[in-house]
Parts: C-alpha cells; structure tokens; sequence
C-alpha cells in the first residue's frame, strides 16, 4: 500500500469514527461525543496532508 491509499484509509476510518460519536451523541445527547467528533474530524485533515496525529 503506497502513501496516499494508507492516508485514504485513515480518513475513511476517522470519518467512520466521527459518525459512530454523531450516532452516540444523537442517542444520549452527551456533549462529549460532538467533542470527539469534532476531533476525529479535525484528524481527517491531517491524515489527508499525510501528516503524523
């Protein structure tokens, strides 16, 4: 696997995670899980930079 298909994966996994913190958040309404979203997400741009995180 080369640079671009391993930071592809790890954006796809961050954004998968970011989504399963939504879904958590949209069921308990805890606020900590848009927190955790939100860094997931702030992740993806880095890995999409193929910057280490």
């Amino acid at each position: 696997m080369n640079n671009k298909e391993a930071s592809i994966n790890k954006v796809d996994e961050l954004v998968n995670r970011a989504q399963l913190a939504i879904n958590d958040w949209q069921c308990s309404g805890d606020v900590d899980c848009l927190e955790k979203a939100a860094a997931y997400l702030f992740a993806c741009g880095a890995a999409g930079r193929g910057e280490q995180g």
